[in-house]
């Protein structure tokens, strides 16, 4: 007989950030999509953000965190040979000042060298692959496409929560250049300086980001209370935060999600790594607030805008909030 191997015990993660179930939404009728989007609309204006649950496979992600693993093992002289240049987007990033303790590879649609530059978007251009990782370059592309794939459809509940047509957000995300950021965390041995974090206090700049962690601790947001709480890794979701622009289209029905990854109160840490899906409209889409948005005789806390001109302000430093 072959002797019963006990389970091991389970750890229960509580949270108050709302689960969600996607799948409903996926395969069910107008109905059962209303029923989902009211979800996440309540869920956005109660807490600032959710989790969802049967949205990405979670062996795929297993997948990429192994890839990533085995990307940032590699040596300095190695990933060097696919970093980020100067003035784009797509490749290594190392270890940058001591500030902020982390180094990252991005990528985002797989388009040909002679195509670049075909629109002048800041994420128009090739990725960045190692010559010898072609299982990388394959586990990653999926990855990008199923986060493609996801985010739309959650574009679609938040419009249909809005009681807009629900291509209305879709419709504003054609080109489909995204970015997609994989970053690892090394492990600190000992305290350093209240001023060095492993990523500060920030909002993203799009519509949506989707956010795929590891076991190792560290992500909080901030609630629409003010108040800062832990994101905990749960095994099978991804948590979708609201970014600027959403904020903007929305007047502050959908407010941007504040985030941060301090270091931890414990040494030495473990390393950590998360994937990060950005989500962006078009860079010459025009974002103007929803009037049904807007309270009657109100007027709009934001002037409209276009995609790429946001970022450069934000990007150059010469954003300065005009809300009323």
């Amino acid at each position: 007989m072959n002797p019963i191997k006990e389970r091991e015990p389970q750890i229960i993660v509580t949270t108050p950030i709302p689960v969600i179930d996607f799948h409903t939404f996926m395969v069910g009728d107008i109905v059962a999509k209303q029923a989902v989007a009211d979800r996440i609309s309540s869920a956005i204006q109660e807490v600032g953000c959710f989790y969802l649950s049967n949205s990405v496979p979670q062996t795929l992600v297993e997948q990429v965190f192994a890839q990533a693993q085995s990307f940032f093992a590699l040596p300095d002289e190695e990933k060097n040979r696919v970093k980020l240049a100067p003035g784009t987007s797509r490749g290594y990033v190392a270890r940058g000042k001591e500030r902020v303790l982390l180094e990252a590879f991005n990528f985002g649609l797989d388009i040909a060298t002679d195509e670049a530059g075909v629109t002048h978007q800041r994420f128009g251009e090739p990725n960045r692959w190692t010559e010898d990782q072609r299982e990388f370059r394959q586990v990653l592309l999926e990855f990008f496409t199923t986060c493609r794939d996801t985010s739309f459809s959650i574009l679609q509940a938040l419009a249909i929560a809005l009681k807009l047509p629900e291509s209305y957000f879709t419709d504003f995300h054609i080109e489909r250049n995204f970015n997609t950021s994989i970053n690892h965390y090394p492990s600190v041995s000992r305290p350093l300086s209240p001023a060095e974090t492993r990523f500060a206090e920030h909002t993203d700049y799009g519509s949506i980001t989707l956010i795929f962690q590891d076991e190792t601790a560290g992500l909080e947001v901030c609630t629409n209370a003010g108040e800062w709480i832990a994101a905990p890794y749960l095994p099978g979701k991804v948590l979708v935060i609201l970014a600027d622009l959403m904020q903007r289209w929305t007047n502050d029905k959908f407010p941007a999600t504040k985030h941060r990854v301090p270091l931890p109160s414990k040494f030495p840490t473990n390393p950590r790594y998360s994937i990060i899906y950005f989500e962006s409209p078009d860079y010459d889409a025009e974002i103007t607030c929803l009037e049904n948005c807007l309270e009657e005789n109100a007027t709009p806390n934001y002037s409209p805008i276009r995609t790429h001109e946001y970022i450069n302000q934000v990007a150059t430093g010469g954003y300065t909030s005009e809300k009323k």
